[in-house]
């Protein structure tokens, strides 16, 4: 362990070797900062896009329209058929006047156009709404079918269908976003480990002198960990204000109807520890890297 009266020159030590190859340590920095820039948008983008589509699923129901030869067995058997299909939680009789009545309220101040309709044009119909974990596109499918084959049922309608070709392209877009992290992540990890290990390249007689008097190993390594976690933290707030002024930026150009999107879901404080520990936990992970090849002491 590396004594208390010890820790204040590991920190001037880790300071003054920054200071040294500041270059590759500003370097190093822009890159994870613009890394982990990436990285945030797209996580922000996709988390949304994928709350809006639960949203969306959340007010989805299925409308089953019933013949009108059905009727006659009554509102109450056939919501209970409903009922029995599994992973329907709700289902709500809609009459054929009720229909009509809503309709006509959706053309208030225009009801010239209903002149001369004597007869009822809507039939009645089963609005369903189905549990939480049948919300998934993929199944969806049976309950609907299973409905259509119901000799009630007129037709069926899922006005949340197009939502199946939109979770297939929010996971496209997950995928992509997940191989760009990987990738993203493995070009910080080379560089910081690299950058590193020019440092104890640098540094070589030093490190020497100080295994000959006896200096333990998380002491000479102590510094290149520091180090690393500076020049994590120092990415994260680089991060932090790219993602600032790309917001910025957007703001003014991006439709009112479309912000929500960029908009961050989280608070600012929360985004700033989740950027800063990201960059540090990288910072260090890339010392360990360059400690593993290239500090074997």
């Amino acid at each position: 362990m590396i004594k208390a009266a010890n820790i204040r020159y590991v920190l001037r030590d880790s300071l003054r070797s920054v200071r040294a190859n500041m270059l590759s340590a500003v370097f190093t920095a822009l890159t994870l900062g613009f890394s982990l820039a990436i990285l945030a948008l797209f996580a922000v983008v996709f988390l949304n896009l994928n709350t809006m589509v639960t949203g969306l699923g959340d007010k989805t129901v299925i409308v089953a329209y019933v013949k009108d030869a059905a009727l006659v067995a009554g509102p109450e058997r056939l919501k209970a058929e409903a009922l029995g299909v599994p992973g329907v939680s709700a289902a709500e009789f809609i009459s054929k006047e009720a229909a009509f009545s809503e309709l006509k309220s959706g053309f208030r101040g225009h009801e010239a156009i209903f002149e001369g309709v004597d007869a009822n044009p809507l039939p009645a119909s089963m609005e369903i709404k189905l549990k939480d974990s049948f919300k998934d596109p993929s199944k969806v499918t049976g309950a609907v079918e299973r409905l259509k084959a119901m000799s009630w049922v007129e037709e069926v309608q899922y006005s949340a269908e197009w939502v199946e070709r939109f979770s297939a392209f929010l996971r496209f877009v997950e995928l992509g976003a997940s191989v760009i992290g990987v990738f993203l992540a493995a070009a910080v990890l080379f560089i910081i480990s690299n950058t590193i290990r020019l440092t104890v390249y640098a540094r070589k007689d030093e490190i020497e002198i100080m295994r000959l008097v006896g200096a333990s190993d998380l002491y000479i390594k102590a510094p290149f960990f520091i180090e690393g976690a500076l020049q994590g933290f120092a990415g994260g707030l680089l991060a932090l204000l790219m993602l600032g002024g790309a917001g910025l930026m957007l703001s003014s150009e991006i439709p009112s109807y479309l912000a929500f999107v960029v908009a961050v879901p989280v608070s600012t404080l929360t985004l700033f520890l989740s950027l800063v520990c990201a960059g540090i936990f990288m910072g260090v992970a890339g010392s360990l890297i360059s400690r593993g090849r290239f500090l074997k002491v």
